[in-house]
């Protein structure tokens, strides 16, 4: 069964994964939405080179060079936390730690989320 899939918005209303998609090329917009896609549709076993597991709840789609870090938030829905062109070959500590504070946010019930529609 497909799963929802949710953006992340922070206490001022921004969608900080949604404007790093606005801003893509066509062709990566593209690709970014196939691969939500295939999230949504195969949730926990969408695995490598699609998604990772990254530890701490936190996994990671992965489109290329670019991230989009999300979660599994009351089992059937799926939330886009942050995104970033990856530069190096390990993740940022900043931001995982973006990732952690807004999950935790989120799982708190003091951030909010946006349903996206695919």
């Amino acid at each position: 069964m497909p799963k929802s899939l949710y953006f992340y918005v922070d206490e001022r209303g921004n969608n900080p994964v949604k404007e790093f998609m606005e801003n893509l090329p066509e062709k990566e917009k593209s690709k970014v939405h196939a691969y939500m896609a295939e999230l949504r549709e195969h949730s926990y076993n969408l695995r490598r080179p699609m998604a990772d597991y990254l530890g701490n709840g936190l996994y990671e789609l992965r489109p290329r060079d670019n991230r989009i870090f999300y979660f599994f938030f009351l089992r059937d829905e799926i939330v886009l936390l942050h995104a970033i062109r990856k530069r190096t070959d390990r993740i940022p500590e900043g931001d995982l730690s973006i990732c952690q504070k807004r999950k935790r946010q989120v799982e708190e019930g003091i951030g909010h989320i946006e349903k996206i529609n695919l």
